[in-house]
């Protein structure tokens, strides 16, 4: 296998290691181990894509984006329901997952009849936090701090997905690696400048 193939192999490897994780009972020892091993993925091929020449691409981009929103699946549907947590708070979450998938991605094929699918900063970091999420209810256990914990986690969700949405719809052309809503402007700039090129 060529390294420049590694991360897109890394993405599809944490998309099977979705399938047990839908079926395993979730928080014992083997499942923790088996989602770390998931999380650490995310990790890795991202590390890798900007490391090797050519390990970056649209595709890679896309299997990253798809295997982070099943992961997120994984812990909204799979681990969540076996915590002890205020019960408002699993619709909520459920909520922001469907206006990920469904408004986000259905504002993109709306505006530019594709599916898009950003990177943006607080995307990956709001990802980052979910995957240590089970880790830190294994370690603290359900109380009010896990509940205002995950509440607050919730409101940074919406505003992460608000982000996304804005983006989509005030973007010229799909920009799948723009950063964030504060890169619309320069984003848009270069779309009229290659526009006028062409």
């Amino acid at each position: 296998m060529k390294l420049k193939h590694i991360p897109n192999a890394l993405s599809i490897l944490r998309i099977i290691l979705c399938i047990p994780l839908f079926i395993m009972e979730p928080l014992t020892i083997r499942y923790m181990v088996i989602f770390a091993i998931a999380a650490a993925t995310d990790t890795l091929d991202g590390r890798i894509a900007r490391m090797v020449k050519g390990g970056a691409s649209e595709l890679g981009a896309a299997l990253d984006s798809i295997a982070d929103s099943i992961m997120v699946c994984v812990i909204v549907f799979a681990v969540m329901p076996k915590m002890d947590v205020w019960g408002w708070l699993w619709i909520i979450y459920v909520s922001i997952l469907l206006l990920k998938i469904f408004a986000s991605t259905g504002v993109g094929f709306i505006r530019f009849k594709e599916f898009v699918s950003l990177h943006t900063i607080s995307f990956k970091a709001l990802v980052v936090v979910l995957f240590f999420y089970p880790f830190l209810y294994v370690v603290i256990g359900s109380g009010t701090v896990f509940n205002v914990f995950s509440a607050i986690l919730a409101g940074c969700g919406l505003l992460v997905v608000a982000e996304e949405i804005a983006i989509i719809s005030t973007t010229k052309r799909p920009e799948r690696n723009i950063k964030s809503i504060f890169g619309v402007k320069a984003a848009n700039i270069a779309a009229s400048t290659s526009g006028n090129q062409e």
